[in-house]
């Protein structure tokens, strides 16, 4: 009686997350469903408010705690060497403290690495582009394995930014 009654309670559980060992993270994320994880209805009414027609440029940060050592080379810059680039090391006890520290930091086309046991994570400055496709480029930019998890982006402006600074937004991946 007790193992039947195990057996069903193992059985009502094998839907369960408990048991749901696969990484969402792990696989081809395409285009229509990397926009239907990070875009959201609120985001889109921002968006609308913001869209003045002008260029905005983004700055992507994509999870890629799964991607292999192949494809964080292809993402490096290959004529970089080991003095090019902006380097920090900054001494915590905190993972959360460290991906904060790392968030802060600017970058530029090349992008920059926070290699984290979990997560591990690649940030890196777009191309200028309408502010309707800020999401859909960062959703194309990425590969097997990496996930797109934040979008900030500024105006675009070519002449020097304003002592204020530019007017800058941010979304963030909704995890609910």
């Amino acid at each position: 009686m007790r193992v039947a009654a195990a057996m069903v309670s193992l059985a009502a559980l094998s839907g369960c997350e408990l048991f749901n060992d696969e990484d969402p993270r792990v696989g081809v994320e395409g285009v229509e469903a990397c926009l239907k994880r990070v875009a959201n209805k609120s985001r889109s009414e921002e968006f609308d408010a913001l869209d003045d027609g002008a260029l905005w440029v983004p700055t992507y940060t994509y999870d890629v705690t799964k991607l292999e050592l192949e494809a964080i080379q292809q993402l490096s810059v290959s004529y970089n060497d080991e003095t090019s680039g902006t380097r920090i090391n900054q001494t915590t006890n905190e993972t959360s403290t460290a991906v904060a520290q790392f968030m802060q930091q600017p970058v530029d086309e090349d992008g920059a690495f926070f290699m984290g046991r979990d997560p591990a994570l690649y940030r890196v400055r777009g191309a200028p582009v309408q502010l309707s496709d800020v999401i859909t480029s960062g959703c194309e930019r990425q590969l097997p394995n990496m996930r797109l998890i934040e979008v900030e982006f500024s105006r675009h402006s070519a002449a020097p930014p304003e002592a204020d600074g530019p007017e800058e937004a941010s979304t963030e991946e909704n995890n609910s």
